[in-house]
């Protein structure tokens, strides 16, 4: 079983393995290897970041159109990675891992990893986005599945 402090490096983990991947094709083993061995020195959460890889990826386009609906003010296109991602992050747990973590625990530390890896206003939009799904959260569910899996748009590097 995996502590909850280790389930919020994974966070961290996962941020910065999605931002590298922003970036360019990165070869997962390589990028895991590398980058615990040096920088953490914790038992990551292997099934975690697994699970959380695969449903990003496979969901972007409906995270995408959550994005898109709940930031009217922003053009998607133009929006930084360093806000979508914990939105991602946030959504997959939402979603596809809410038996395992509640969806106001997703939230905060969504807004959590928004504080240390974005500027002032990136926990402010985060935050924004996340609490309108929570409010929304049963009406979003239903239609999940009516996403395409390739999205017109991905923040991923192929």
């Amino acid at each position: 079983m995996t502590s909850k402090i280790n389930r919020k490096k994974s966070r961290k983990l996962l941020y910065q393995e999605i931002y590298a991947s922003t970036f360019c094709e990165l070869d997962l083993n390589e990028f895991y290897n590398s980058f615990f061995d040096e920088v953490f020195t914790f038992e990551r959460d292997e099934n975690y970041l697994a699970e959380m890889n695969k449903i990003i990826k496979y969901y972007e386009s409906f995270f995408v159109f959550i994005i898109k609906k709940y930031s009217p003010k922003f053009d998607f296109d133009k929006m930084s990675v360093v806000n979508i991602i914990p939105v991602y992050i946030a959504l997959a747990e939402m979603f596809f891992l809410s038996e395992e973590i509640p969806g106001k625990v997703s939230v905060n530390e969504a807004v959590e990893v928004a504080k240390v890896y974005g500027d002032d206003s990136s926990k402010k939009i985060v935050n924004g986005i996340l609490n309108k799904v929570l409010h929304e959260y049963d009406e979003l569910n239903k239609i999940k599945q009516d996403f395409k899996l390739e999205s017109q748009y991905t923040i991923f590097k192929k």
